[in-house]
């Protein structure tokens, strides 16, 4: 379940929501019914879930792992 997508060409200083758009109106297609995962940064549309800002998720699943 791994995705990878290479666009060249950009400033390193672009904001990712920006080459996100640009890739969409070129030529990335996002299957119906299928979503990326995203971070809050990017804006709200019908190919992203973006979780909400400020939760924390699946904190008693890591409190479980002893992780640190």
């Amino acid at each position: 379940m791994k995705f990878i997508y290479i666009f060249s060409g950009w400033d390193g200083s672009t904001a990712d929501a920006t080459m996100f758009h640009d890739t969409r109106l070129t030529d990335l297609l996002v299957p119906h019914g299928k979503y990326f995962l995203a971070d809050a940064g990017f804006q709200t549309c019908d190919a992203l879930l973006i979780p909400y800002r400020g939760v924390r998720y699946h904190l008693a699943e890591w409190g479980r792992a002893e992780l640190r």
